[in-house]
């Protein structure tokens, strides 16, 4: 288990992190056209997917469905202290 990101990271590292240490995020896709952002629960990763937990009535799961490439962003601790910026980095680096 890491306790932070570099550019070292493996893919299971930064899944195992983001449930794991982050557990809350705002995972961000498209709504009509526009950015759409909702809080998740990181509930766990398996065989290299990061599950969360929503309705299907929720327009954010169509949304999900309709646009499946997402911007996870999350920190670690309580506060914003640059684990942020770097984890959007390192996971847009990685996609």
């Amino acid at each position: 288990m890491v306790d932070i990101l570099t550019k070292q990271t493996t893919n299971q590292e930064f899944l195992d992190f983001a449930v794991e240490q982050v557990h809350n995020a705002d995972i961000v896709t498209t709504h009509a056209g526009e950015p759409s952002a909702q809080v998740c629960d990181l509930l766990l990763n398996k065989n290299g997917k990061l599950y969360i937990a929503t309705s299907s009535q929720n327009p954010f799961f169509k949304d999900l469905i309709a646009q499946p490439k997402v911007i996870v962003d999350g920190y670690k601790g309580g506060r914003n202290d640059g684990l942020l910026r770097f984890f959007n980095s390192w996971y847009n680096q990685k996609c």
